[in-house]
């Protein structure tokens, strides 16, 4: 008789046991899926939340760096616009999420001292939480004439429709939502018609540069502003915010490792609590197996029985384990990652990989146990 007829038939005989030792897996594996098709949503949902920041390298001037807080525009020395290509030409460029060179420069608005920046559509990319309404800005981006306010410099100026900067009337776009932030006290329109108004065509005082710090496990921030340092030529410097950026690794690094407990825990769970079935599975048919032994059935093929059943119940467990583990996290994932949690494909011949490997192993001991049973002593036990 083959060995996969003789598991087969063994299999049916006992059902009870067969599907026990198929929920050990099953449980490790969906809660291993459950876990990490959750873990997915909520390092995404992390990853947005951190690229919220804004931008994490500032490139400025080194003679007469312009002070970003204060807002005091004064004698800022400049840097020429074109420096955004030579930032793109990185090595690890993929790491930029967004490259927003700025000009800034303060007007009198009526009786107001109002503090104007010139930005480029960049600028969304790196300040993704600039909302109009609760929603993105689309249409009302300023483009040439045109002014968008931040929140707490729109009630300075009234309700107005327009502001003159230098003589030249500016439609107002649109009002930004409250950030929190200097933003709330700015006025924003496109570089190119600031440098226009300025007589400052091609300068910026200073580039805001947001990289993504966990793009490439590999980098940091301040190893990203060492190759915009070496691109650039000697009258700028790129300095890395580095509370933000170590905000960014502590918070990966703090995901990475609860995951990886969990995944200790789940794959010691699920090969215990097999071994301990299959261990059982040996004492309940120490009869069966002192007949087959007695009948002359060698110990080798003895011991491949139990670890090809092992196997199988993993593989059965496995496969289970996914679906099961699916609809966990598609139920309760939302509820914990605040977020929508879609299943994962390629978790499916992992999760499967994985139980067979626990199958494999867990049937170790038992499978040598059995083996090596003597078949008078197996026998005279019944």
């Amino acid at each position: 008789m083959k060995l996969m007829d003789f598991i087969t038939k063994e299999m049916i005989r006992r059902k009870r046991g067969a599907v026990a030792g198929v929920l050990c897996v099953l449980l490790g594996i969906s809660i291993f899926v459950a876990t990490q098709t959750t873990n997915k949503a909520l390092y995404d949902k992390t990853k947005e939340q951190l690229l919220r920041f804004g931008a994490n390298i500032i490139v400025q001037s080194k003679g007469e760096p312009f002070d970003i807080y204060s807002g005091s525009v004064g004698s800022a020395a400049l840097l020429p616009e074109i420096y955004t290509q030579e930032i793109q030409s990185i090595e690890h460029s993929k790491m930029l999420i967004a490259i927003s060179p700025k000009l800034y420069e303060r007007f009198k608005v009526g009786t107001q001292s109002l503090l104007v920046v010139g930005i480029t559509p960049d600028e969304r990319k790196a300040k993704p939480w600039w909302l109009i309404n609760n929603d993105p800005i689309v249409n009302q981006f300023p483009e040439n004439k045109e002014v968008l306010l931040g929140q707490y410099a729109a009630r300075r100026l009234g309700s107005s429709s327009h502001i003159e900067l230098n003589g030249e009337r500016f439609a107002i776009t649109a009002v930004l939502d409250e950030t929190g932030s200097p933003d709330d006290f700015m006025a924003f329109v496109p570089l190119k018609s600031l440098q226009s108004l300025t007589h400052k065509q091609g300068m910026v005082n200073l580039f805001e540069v947001s990289t993504s710090c966990i793009a490439c496990k590999t980098m940091n921030v301040n190893e990203i502003a060492k190759e915009i340092d070496k691109m650039l030529h000697g009258d700028a410097q790129a300095l890395p915010m580095k509370q933000i950026a170590e905000a960014q690794m502590a918070t990966l690094t703090k995901v990475e490792q609860f995951t990886r407990i969990i995944y200790i825990v789940v794959l010691c769970l699920g090969a215990f609590l097999l071994m301990n079935h299959m261990s059982s599975s040996v004492a309940n048919q120490k009869r069966d197996i002192g007949m087959l032994l007695a009948m002359g059935m060698e110990s080798p093929k003895i011991h491949r029985i139990f670890i090809l059943k092992g196997v199988i119940l993993g593989l059965i467990g496995g496969f289970a384990g996914y679906f099961v583990g699916t609809g966990i996290s598609m139920v309760l994932g939302p509820q914990i990652a605040e977020t929508k949690v879609a299943p994962i494909v390629y978790l499916l011949p992992y999760s499967i990989g994985i139980a067979l490997v626990i199958g494999a192993i867990s049937s170790i001991l038992p499978a040598r146990k059995a083996a090596t049973l003597d078949p008078i002593e197996a026998l005279r036990e019944v």
